[in-house]
C-alpha cells in the first residue's frame, strides 16, 4: 500500500510538472509561430519576409538624410534669392537710368525748342551792336538828339542781351583764348611771335551757344603756328 500510495504521489507531480512546462512553453510556440515565414499565393512565388528589426531604418540614418535634403534646399532656396535679388537691382538701375534720360531729353527739349527762334534773333542783335559801334563818342556829347537815340539803342540791345541770357543764349568773344573747332571758326591765320600758335587774336563776329549747345560758332582769326 505504501508504494502505491507513493506512486500516486509520484504521477501527481509529473502531472503538475507537464502542466507548468506547457504553461511557459505557450507564448514562446506562438511567437515562433507568428515569425514564421508566409508564402505568397498572389505571386505564386515563394521567398522568405524580412523582420522589422531587419526593415527598420536607422535613425540616424534617417536624420542625416534629412539633415542634406534641407540643406540642399537651403542652398537652392539661396540661390534664387540671389538671382532675384539681382534681377531687382538690374530693374532698379534700367528704371533709374530711364528716367534721368527722359528727365534729360525733356529739360533739352524745352530749352532747344527757342533753337531756331534764338537764332534768327542773332542777325538783329549783331545789327544793334554794330549801330552802336559806329557812332562816335565826341559826336555823342555833341548832339542831344543822336544821344538820345543811342541811349535809346543802346537800351533795347541791353535789353534783348538779358532776354537772351535768361534762355541760357550766351555771347562769346574768345579773344585771347586757346581756338576750339567747337565753338570758333577759323577765318584767317595770322603769324604773331609773341603769342603761341593757335590763340584767337582777332574776333570778327562774336558767337553764342543755347546751353552747351553752340549755335554759331564765333569767327576769328588765329596765330599761325611757326
Amino acid at each position: 500500500y505504501n508504494e502505491y500510495k507513493s506512486y500516486l504521489s509520484m504521477n501527481a507531480l509529473v502531472r503538475v510538472a507537464r502542466q507548468r512546462l506547457a504553461c511557459q512553453l505557450s507564448p514562446i510556440y506562438r511567437l515562433s509561430t507568428v515569425n514564421e515565414p508566409t508564402t505568397n499565393s498572389s505571386s505564386g512565388t515563394e521567398g522568405a519576409e524580412t523582420s522589422p528589426e531587419q526593415d527598420a531604418v536607422d535613425p540616424l540614418v534617417a536624420k542625416d538624410n534629412e539633415i542634406t535634403e534641407l540643406k540642399e534646399e537651403v542652398e537652392r532656396q539661396t540661390q534664387l534669392v540671389c538671382d532675384m535679388k539681382d534681377r531687382y537691382l538690374r530693374a532698379l538701375a534700367d528704371g533709374e537710368n530711364t528716367r534721368n534720360r527722359a528727365r534729360k531729353e525733356l529739360a533739352d527739349s524745352k530749352l532747344f525748342s527757342i533753337q531756331s527762334f534764338a537764332k534768327d534773333l542773332l542777325p538783329v542783335s549783331d545789327v544793334l551792336e554794330k549801330a552802336l559801334e559806329s557812332v562816335p563818342k565826341d559826336e555823342i556829347s555833341a548832339s542831344p538828339t543822336l544821344a538820345n537815340l543811342y541811349e535809346g539803342v543802346s537800351l533795347t540791345y541791353e535789353s534783348l542781351q538779358q532776354v537772351f541770357n535768361r534762355h541760357q543764349l550766351v555771347k562769346i568773344v574768345p579773344l585771347d583764348e586757346k581756338f576750339n573747332p567747337v565753338y570758333h571758326e577759323a577765318m584767317f591765320q595770322v603769324p604773331d611771335e609773341s603769342k603761341d600758335p593757335g590763340t584767337v587774336m582777332n574776333v570778327i563776329q562774336s558767337g553764342y551757344v543755347l546751353g552747351e549747345r553752340s549755335i554759331r560758332p564765333a569767327k576769328v582769326g588765329v596765330v599761325q603756328d611757326r
